[in-house]
């Protein structure tokens, strides 16, 4: 028996280990599709304001101080270490960088990094798909694991960002790794309540895995501040799925050393990971929770249901109303289910799968209920909420694995798996017509991407700028004037030098200055691409997804 179990468990592990080959060989595959977003330039920014703070003592400003740079630091080491490999191989390429200008070389330096970061990016993420894997073992059953990690792929949003969203992803991908690894961490604890035996603190497994899970909720917090909530997520789940008062007042004595050692190691790592945090870690911390539980440094206006509305004012029902329309219907619908099915079935649950039903749904709930009712800036769709995603797919795949084994009759089962695998089939078909703007994706009973066009936002990173002026390339005249109504260096990276375009950025001149131009690029945030700006030109060129334009090319005839 054992060693058939043996067996079992180990084609159970190279289902999973397939599984994430098979997204990661995908992922990787078509990763240089992806260009530059917005926010990807000051990303990489934040690192040198980090190391000035910490070579120099120059002051970090206010709207960087509380991000965390330490997974974009984390990029930057693998991208010098390439950059010397390559200088070694190719030693002329060096004097060619030194023949550009200072400009042209800052556009080429961001091309070049951003191609890293984007792999670093999507290559950290793999460690959700392996989380996930591991929370729908844990509530459904190993055999079954390998699910989690192709349902976590199906979710558009998720997938999209993965290749260049350095922030969100690598919370999100932390984040759930907690949650995994805080269900495992209480394994152990009630593994030793069952010997009756008082651990102690010592080279022991358990003293080892606190040591290990406070570093992981530190490197969390590093990148966003809100991982430091599993210092309370990770009690709760204990004491919620503890059997008896007697038995919670025991655990509390108990185990306070190892909470203890939970937090000393989370204080010593999130410490480290924000240097803006040394001169005062106490006061600094409350400070970065304050500012980015409110964040009011950006307050500009947000497309919403067919209205510009400023960030700050937007209705408590944004988050939810963006879930609904953006997240695939099955996996909302079957999550739900979940959620009750686990209140009503509660206490049928082993105290492991109590536990990380506990930290699943704190991950999910928690705090976007916090942001809602404390009305926080919220903007971009649910890009600051990806972190809910993986436990949404965890428990929405769960809940199917129990739905089918709660039904006896193969044919049935049958039939449901052919039709569980053609609403998967529309939503690759979906993420297919949509690369590389998958993060543009909105579930078919909203519409799609058209209705979404001029009532929700759509493309606002500018990741799209990438194939449009790859187009300008190839049909715009020599020496052509572009104005680029976005990010502008988004586009500037990929213009071809020989053609010699002259790049302005739209925003840089005041209302009723901007020149005019042989072509004009925009997004579709904003007033951007409305006709307030050059009626006049017709749109030659559109990058269209799903018949929906992105971005929109103007060429104005002089």
């Amino acid at each position: 028996m054992k060693i058939i179990a043996q067996k079992y468990i180990s084609k159970s592990y190279i289902k999973i280990v397939l599984a994430i080959a098979l997204v990661a060989t995908i992922g990787l595959s078509v990763v240089s599709n992806y260009g530059i977003t917005w926010d990807e330039p000051m990303e990489i920014e934040m690192v040198k304001w980090n190391l000035s703070f910490i070579r120099e003592r120059k002051p970090i400003s206010e709207h960087s101080r509380y991000h965390g740079f330490i997974f974009n630091y984390f990029s930057q080491l693998i991208y010098n270490t390439q950059d010397e490999i390559r200088k070694t191989i190719f030693p002329t390429s060096i004097t060619k960088d030194e023949n550009i200008s200072g400009w042209q070389k800052w556009i080429n330096s961001i091309r070049t990094k951003t191609r890293v970061k984007h792999i670093v990016t999507f290559t950290f993420s793999l460690l959700a798909y392996f989380a996930v894997a591991g929370i729908v073992a844990i509530l459904a059953g190993i055999d079954f694991a390998w699910l989690g990690v192709l349902t976590l792929a199906l979710f558009p949003s998720f997938w999209g960002y993965s290749f260049f969203n350095p922030k969100d992803i690598p919370f999100a991908t932390l984040f759930t790794l907690s949650t995994f690894a805080g269900s495992c961490l209480l394994s152990h604890f009630f593994k030793t309540e069952e010997l009756k035996d008082s651990p102690q603190i010592g080279l022991n497994k358990i003293t080892i895995s606190s040591l290990l899970y406070g570093s992981l909720v530190g490197l969390t917090t590093g990148v966003r501040i809100g991982g430091f909530m599993f210092l309370f997520f990770l009690p709760l789940a204990h004491l919620l799925s503890t059997p008896n008062l007697k038995s919670i007042y025991r655990n509390i004595l108990c185990y306070s050393k190892f909470y203890l050692i939970i937090f000393l190691t989370w204080a010593i790592t999130t410490t480290a990971v924000y240097p803006a945090s040394w001169d005062n870690p106490i006061a600094w911390f409350w400070q970065a929770v304050k500012a980015m539980s409110q964040f009011k440094v950006w307050n500009n206006f947000v497309l919403f249901d067919g209205q510009q509305i400023l960030a700050s004012e937007l209705p408590w029902y944004y988050l939810p109303r963006w879930i609904s329309i953006s997240v695939p219907v099955l996996f909302q619908v079957s999550a739900l289910v979940g959620l009750v099915w686990i209140i009503l079935k509660y206490n049928w649950l082993s105290r492991t799968q109590r536990a990380c039903a506990v930290l699943v749904i704190l991950q999910i709930f928690f705090l976007p209920f916090l942001a809602i009712i404390k009305h926080s800036t919220m903007y971009d769709g649910m890009r600051h909420s990806l972190y809910i995603l993986p436990g949404i797919a965890a428990l929405a795949i769960t809940t199917i694995i129990w739905f089918f084994q709660k039904i006896r009759s193969q044919y049935l089962r049958l039939f449901l798996a052919t039709l569980l695998s053609l609403y998967f089939a529309t939503i690759v078909a979906d993420m297919i017509a949509l690369h590389p703007y998958e993060y543009v994706y909105f579930n078919r009973t909203y519409g799609g991407l058209k209705a979404a066009y001029q009532k929700q936002e759509t493309e606002y990173w500018g990741l799209s700028f990438k194939e449009a002026m790859e187009w300008l390339n190839q049909n715009a005249e020599p020496n052509s004037t572009i104005l680029i109504a976005g990010p502008a260096f988004a586009a500037q990276a990929f213009a071809d030098p020989s053609r010699n375009f002259k790049t302005f950025d739209r925003d840089e001149f005041p209302w009723g200055k901007v020149p005019n131009p042989d072509y004009y690029m925009a997004l579709p945030r904003y007033d951007y691409q409305t006709s307030l700006f050059f009626p006049e030109c017709p749109i030659v060129y559109s990058v269209m997804r799903q018949n929906t334009p992105l971005t929109i090319i103007r060429k104005c005839f002089k």
